[in-house]
Parts: structure tokens; C-alpha cells; sequence
């Protein structure tokens, strides 16, 4: 056997181990999602940002600058209003409710 056929083997056992933990499959996949889903606010947020930044620059442009205005006052807005704090604390409620009832479950074994 040549070395390509050995890391080929190899590869293909380490694949078989992979696919035949579930849990493992199901870990994978949710901080793949977990850093999916960081990366796009963080992307959005800067694309906001810079959208934002944009729009100032032609404020003073003659009619183009009140679109822009009045585009950078909806978008500041939008971004104003959107407040995730009531999500977060009913978040943090039933993230408390939860380790509670396993702290109570663990106590009772």
C-alpha cells in the first residue's frame, strides 16, 4: 500500500466514526448553526453600520441627500426599535426554570 491509499483508509475510518455517532453528528451540526448564526449579525451589524456611514456622507448632496436622510433616519430607526432585551430576559427565565429542575433532579438521585 502507497501512502495515498493509507490517509485514503484512514480518512475513510475516521468518516465511519463520525457517521456512527449520532450525538456526535447532532453536536457537529449545532456549533456549525451556533457559529452560523454569530457570523450573520456580526455581518449584518457591520453592513448596518456601514450602510449608515454611507448615507451620512451624501447628506449634503443636493437630492440625493434627503433620500439618503430619510433613508438613514428609517434604517436608524429600524435599528433603534428592534430591542431583543424582553427576548432575552424570557430567555434567561426559562434557562433558570431549567436548572433548577435539574438541580432538583440530581438532588432527588
Amino acid at each position: 500500500m502507497d501512502k495515498t491509499e493509507k490517509e485514503a483508509n484512514q480518512a475513510l475510518k475516521e468518516f465511519i466514526r463520525y457517521s456512527s455517532s449520532p450525538w456526535r453528528i447532532v453536536w457537529t451540526n449545532f456549533v456549525a448553526g451556533v457559529f452560523r448564526g454569530l457570523g450573520a449579525v456580526i455581518g449584518a451589524s457591520v453592513f448596518i453600520a456601514f450602510l449608515i456611514w454611507v448615507l451620512t456622507l451624501f447628506g449634503k448632496v443636493p437630492w440625493v441627500g434627503e433620500y439618503a436622510t430619510e433613508i438613514k433616519t428609517t434604517v436608524s430607526g429600524y435599528v433603534d426599535d428592534t430591542n431583543y432585551n424582553d427576548e432575552f430576559a424570557r430567555l434567561e427565565t426559562v434557562l433558570k426554570r431549567i436548572e433548577e429542575e435539574l438541580a432538583k433532579k440530581n438532588t432527588e438521585k
